[in-house]
């Protein structure tokens, strides 16, 4: 990510010069000592706090928060749709080894995607992770880093989360464990910012109920938690003026590709896949302010079911679609005005985005009582109205973009169950948009 360069003090010489009426002399000598590296801080460690010890961070993850505006960053998580308060603490045992761990509590459809249910579940989990920062100690000893938690990590995630009971729907209470080996990336954002974002192969154990058999199945996610974070000893105040050698503030840019990689794979276990493939194009209008955006988007999933009761559920689906933005960048002159960034596509904006997205897919069911189903179904969805949003532009090839809004929409459904079709169509509709995407930028 960085490199820092070290250079060696210079041994200083004197001599003294002493006179006398009749003669002089010159006397010359050296002094030694030892020769120690010396620390250069550059603006890097600023934003990440490399150089600032730590033994003690409790962090509020504030990703929480953002299903209940529609935006599930952590879709396919232990966490999975529902919005949570998330708090949590890690523990320097070592310069290489932390314990961290966290709590969650929730409301949502958590355990949507295994269980069936009208009514919202309420739900807690446990999260304990000892985690090896396998570089710090190296960077520790060639005085790149203070013994601290801004590193990259191999972690051993245990989770335990359980839901409440659901009167409404007859759900009784439910729980799982998992656990998975997991490579991260934490770093510090300035006095008091963090971010943490891994990914994750491992093994959860599902219970049994009426809706699903219950089995060990093995899952892969990805993970992003952001928010507050307070650390003991307590962080010193930095350069503010470091995070632009992140953010490229004054980077001149008039067009920007754009790859999602955040969101291109979730494996919520070995029955349950998908994934989407997203690429965007944003052009600048002339030197202005404005630009249009435009993204295509290709994704599929897999679904496989048994249930207790012996009834097998398949489904293939594939969904495509896009959206065309157009956005305004309202601070971007005053920044450039007062010399605090470049003509370029970072920074929030304002905008209007309309979209268009058709999902696919069959659907086979069978049973020891039921007869073969077989069924196929389409959706087709259109909507347009503001967003709000925030992008940033990554180091020399990386990006972050978050934006969130409502407008209108329209629905058309068509599915087909045994050679019956049915219709529907659902006009005016609230229409949410908005997602968080992180990948690379050229």
């Amino acid at each position: 990510m960085k490199h820092l360069f070290f250079i060696a003090a210079a041994l200083i010489t004197a001599g003294t010069l002493s006179a006398q009426t009749d003669s002089s002399a010159l006397f010359i000598g050296q002094e030694t000592g030892a020769l120690e590296n010396q620390r250069f801080i550059d603006r890097y460690d600023y934003v990440f706090g490399t150089h600032e010890p730590a033994r003690w961070l409790f962090k509020w993850d504030a990703t929480g928060l953002l299903p209940a505006l529609g935006i599930n960053v952590n879709k396919g998580s232990y966490t999975n749709q529902e919005a949570s308060f998330r708090i949590g603490a890690e523990l320097k045992i070592s310069p290489a080894f932390s314990l961290d761990a966290s709590y969650h509590l929730g409301v949502g459809d958590d355990f949507s995607d295994i269980f069936s249910g009208d009514a919202p579940a309420f739900s807690h989990g446990f999260r304990l992770e000892p985690r090896w920062y396998f570089g710090m100690p190296r960077r520790i000893r060639r005085g790149l880093s203070a013994n601290n938690f801004s590193g990259n990590y191999l972690g051993l995630e245990l989770t335990h989360v359980s839901s409440a009971s659901q009167p409404i729907s007859g759900n009784p209470r439910q729980r799982y464990k998992s656990a998975s080996l997991r490579f991260g990336i934490q770093r510090r954002l300035f006095r008091f910012g963090y971010f943490d974002m891994s990914y994750g192969l491992g093994i959860r154990d599902y219970p049994q109920t009426p809706y699903h058999r219950g089995a060990t199945q093995f899952y892969a996610d990805a993970r992003l938690a952001a928010g507050i974070a307070f650390s003991t000893p307590k962080a010193g105040a930095r350069a503010s003026a470091g995070y632009c050698d992140v953010l490229q503030c004054f980077r001149e840019e008039n067009r920007m590709f754009k790859i999602d990689l955040f969101n291109l794979l979730r494996v919520a276990s070995i029955d349950q896949i998908k994934g989407v493939a997203r690429i965007a194009w944003e052009q600048k209008i002339a030197g202005s302010p404005f630009s249009i955006e435009g993204q295509v988007q290709i994704g599929g999933g897999y679904l496989n079911y048994e249930y207790s009761n012996q009834t097998i559920l398949n489904a293939h689906s594939l969904d495509f679609g896009g959206h065309l933005q157009g956005r305004y960048y309202y601070g971007l002159k005053r920044r450039i005005a007062t010399g605090k960034s470049g003509n370029n596509l970072s920074g929030a904006y304002l905008g209007w985005q309309a979209d268009w997205f058709q999902d696919r897919g069959k659907v086979t069911s069978q049973g020891d009582i039921t007869p073969i189903e077989e069924g196929t179904y389409s959706r087709t969805v259109a909507g347009t109205g503001p967003i709000w949003g925030i992008q940033y532009r990554l180091f020399k090839r990386g990006f972050i973009d978050f934006n969130l809004g409502a407008g209108w929409g329209n629905v058309k459904s068509t599915s087909t169950n045994n050679g019956q079709t049915t219709t529907g169509h659902q006009p005016g509709q609230l229409h949410l948009m908005g997602g968080l995407r992180i990948g690379l930028a050229f």
